[in-house]
Order: structure tokens, then C-alpha cells, then sequence
């Protein structure tokens, strides 16, 4: 008998579920969930949790109590949380969306390089796209709150990004498969690694350079194993804040209005600590020595070739989608032309 990771989850939550029953005359009728976050609480992730968490505490009091659970505190990766949260095994979580282009290519659209190249582009893509998101989310019993956004991903290596041959062979980590893609046929040759798992493949040199924000580089500490960050605003990778459908509607009416509420809130907060992010970070790594080196820095050549590597990726993106991506990308066009 074959065990699937979907039936593992249901365990789990008709676990949890005896468990709360057992414990109900202790949480008197206070409602607990846990929210789940493969990052850790000083990630922008877990920033961003933590402002919801405490306005929704403001607005509701002790009738919900959420525990947040970073650092993939329950045996969770991003690619496994969707899949968890939508069978209840965990009634809420932070998820890096473009972990989950298996089960819907729209949520590979903020990693495509090169679409959004400022944090207002990003936040402008985020609200063209959603209304598809929300419609995803829907269909798999699961409601969406906020997001997030990664700060611009650049290249942490052993040398700055500022020529071809220096990407030419380059062993380096990407997040998504829009990533690998485009560095592959820019002449890289990449590798997909998942958050939790990229230090280990770094410290035994399976890889020798890292796809991320400089925001990830210092969560990281990754000066202790590269000594360069090159800025490319290349792509603002979404986490979103989704919760499961069921949870949802048991709670209180004042509770659900609360949760929903603080959703351009959150995202207001969540973008502007993205974008003072950028520049804090990149003191950091400079105060840990690394070397900086900004896009302006940055022959055009390169960005021209990368640009022309990602273009391919976007047409495939296109095809996938069909009209529900085209009509995003329209949208987002419009936004940014008002």
C-alpha cells in the first residue's frame, strides 16, 4: 500500500482536530491555527506574518489565536504547503508561490525575469494577477489574503556578474523553473534547491552561486561562503497568505471581516518594508565584506543577453497560460501606463 504525501496531511489534520478536542476545556473558546512558513521570523516573510498577526489581534482580541510557525517548523516546504493548507492539515501558511508552478503556471508569472523591474511594477503586477490568483485559490478550498514580495533577486557567487564568461558555467541556485531555464540557456548551469536546503548544497560545493535577494543573502549569513552580490533586478518572487476555506468559514463572522480587512493593509506595509529592505541589506553585505555591485554596473551586454534568454521563458509562459495569462499582462500593461 502506497502512503501519499496528500493522505500523510489528512493524518495530520484529523490528528490536530482530536488534539483541540482533547484540549478544549483548556483553550476555553479561543479558536488556535497554526500558520506555516518555511522562512524564518526575521525574513520579510516572517515580518510581514507578524504585522498580521498583531493587527488582527487588535481587531479580534483573544478570539483567534494564531501561532507562527517559521523556519518550516512544521515539516513543511513551500511546494508542500499549498497541498496542506487545502486539506486542512494546517489552516493557514506564507507560501513562495513560484515553488507551485506544478499546479498552476500563473503562479510562475512574478519570477518571469525581467516583467517587474521596480517595487511598484511588482505591486502593480500582484494587482492584475489577483483576481486569476483568488480563482485558484477558490478551486482548491483555500482563501487568499496578502502578499508579500521578495526584494529584487540578484547573483551572490565568488566573483561579480559583469560579463558573460563570468556567468558562463556558473554553478548556481535558482528558486524556480523560470529561473533555471533562462540561466541555462544564458550559459549558466543551474540548479533548482529549495530554501531549507540551500546552505547544505553551499557548504559541501554542489553549488558555487546562489539566485536570491540581498535581503536572502543576509538571512543567510552567505558571506561566509561567497564574497560578491551583483544587483540585477532580475524578478520579485510572491509569497502569499492563504488560509483554508473551511477553517475560514467556522470562524465568527467579526473574525473572517477582520482577516479580510487587513488585506491592502498588509500589503501597503509589506511592500514598503520590501523596499527599505533593499538598500539595508546591501549595507549589510557590505559591513560583512562583500562586494556590491549595482546594476548600473552592469554591462549592457549582459542584461541584454539575460533579457533574450528570459524572453523565451515569457513566450512559453504565454502559451501555457493562454488567454488568462495574456489578459493579466494586458491589464498590468494598463496599470502602468495610468
Amino acid at each position: 500500500m502506497t502512503i501519499t504525501r496528500r493522505a500523510l496531511m489528512r493524518n495530520a489534520a484529523l490528528a490536530g482536530a482530536i488534539g483541540a478536542l482533547g484540549n478544549r476545556a483548556f483553550a476555553a473558546s479561543t479558536v488556535r491555527w497554526d500558520m506555516a512558513d518555511e522562512y524564518n521570523a526575521d525574513a520579510l516573510s516572517g515580518k510581514a506574518s507578524k504585522y498580521f498577526l498583531t493587527e488582527l489581534q487588535k481587531k479580534v482580541g483573544d478570539q483567534i489565536a494564531i501561532t507562527y510557525q517559521g523556519g518550516g517548523a512544521l515539516g513543511y516546504k513551500s511546494a508542500d504547503q499549498f497541498d496542506a493548507v487545502q486539506d486542512g492539515a494546517v489552516q493557514t501558511a506564507v507560501t513562495l508561490m513560484t515553488q507551485l508552478g506544478g499546479i498552476d503556471p500563473l503562479f510562475n508569472l512574478s519570477s518571469l525575469p525581467f516583467i517587474a523591474k521596480t517595487p511598484r511594477e511588482a505591486y502593480l503586477l500582484w494587482q492584475a494577477a489577483r483576481p486569476e490568483y483568488e480563482k485558484i485559490f477558490a478551486d482548491n478550498n483555500m482563501v487568499l489574503l496578502w502578499a508579500m514580495p521578495n526584494p529584487p533577486s540578484g547573483i551572490f557567487a565568488d566573483r561579480a556578474i559583469t560579463s558573460m564568461d563570468a556567468l558562463n558555467g556558473l554553478r548556481i541556485r535558482t528558486y524556480d523553473v523560470n529561473g533555471t531555464q533562462t540561466l541555462m540557456k544564458a550559459g549558466a548551469a543551474p540548479l533548482q534547491i529549495a530554501w531549507s536546503d540551500l546552505i547544505p548544497q553551499l557548504s559541501t560545493g554542489a553549488i558555487d552561486a546562489v539566485l536570491t535577494s540581498a535581503d536572502g543573502g543576509v538571512q543567510l549569513s552567505l558571506w561566509d561562503y561567497l564574497s560578491d552580490f551583483t544587483e540585477m533586478n532580475y524578478a520579485m518572487g510572491l509569497f502569499m497568505c492563504h488560509v483554508n476555506k473551511d477553517a475560514f468559514d467556522a470562524l465568527p463572522k467579526d473574525v473572517q471581516d477582520a482577516m479580510l480587512g487587513l488585506t491592502e493593509s498588509s500589503d501597503a506595509y509589506n511592500w514598503q518594508i520590501m523596499t527599505d529592505s533593499i538598500e539595508a541589506s546591501y549595507k549589510i553585505l557590505r559591513d560583512h565584506g562583500m562586494t556590491v555591485t549595482t546594476a548600473a554596473d552592469v554591462p549592457d551586454d549582459v542584461f541584454a543577453t539575460l533579457n533574450a534568454a528570459g524572453a523565451a521563458v515569457r513566450e512559453d509562459w504565454v502559451a501555457k497560460t493562454g488567454t488568462r495569462g495574456a489578459d493579466v499582462l494586458a491589464k498590468f500593461d494598463a496599470l502602468k501606463a495610468g
